[in-house]
């Protein structure tokens, strides 16, 4: 089945459930994980907080080596008593896209599944920028198992329900 999976982290609580989940279907399948995290150093750092030209790459760096060094821990404590192989890469984007360079380290990685959060923007804001998980969605010649946070999104529910009230 799968042998080589993907997992792409951004901070986010859905990232998090994701690789949650790529480590227990690991453990199943036996297969080694690739946990990656995009370095992208135009206008938002990998938790998605815009960021201050002068500092843009120590931010958007600084948070992708905690983001993994969390999740060598993770690995540790989960990964490694169950024996799964668990990989672990920063990925500049050199200003390309960041579903473009996830797409390009699962290609070289020679992934068989991408596992991801979907949790992105909303409104206009996604129809300006759109969704990274939608694009590797639309783009990837791979399955694309996507993990969403759901208590996040009902909490965003409720509070639009509560708009349209007022």
């Amino acid at each position: 089945m799968y042998k080589r999976i993907l997992v792409a982290l951004d901070g986010s609580l859905s990232a998090s459930l994701a690789l949650e989940e790529a480590l227990k279907l690991a453990q199943a399948v036996d297969a080694t994980l690739m946990v990656a995290c995009v370095v992208s150093h135009d206008l938002c750092d990998v938790t998605g907080g815009v960021i201050e030209e002068e500092t843009g790459e120590e931010a958007g760096d600084a948070g992708a080596h905690w983001q993994l060094a969390h999740v060598r821990d993770l690995c540790e404590r989960s990964g490694v008593h169950s024996g799964v192989r668990c990989i672990t890469q920063i990925i500049d984007a050199h200003g390309a896209s960041i579903p473009g360079a996830l797409m390009q380290a699962a290609q070289a990685f020679d992934a068989d599944l991408i596992v991801m959060g979907a949790h992105g923007p909303r409104g206009v804001r996604r129809h300006l920028i759109g969704s990274v998980a939608e694009t590797i969605l639309r783009s990837s010649h791979v399955p694309v198992l996507t993990v969403r946070d759901d208590q996040r999104d009902d909490q965003r529910d409720d509070e639009h329900d509560t708009a349209l009230a007022l």
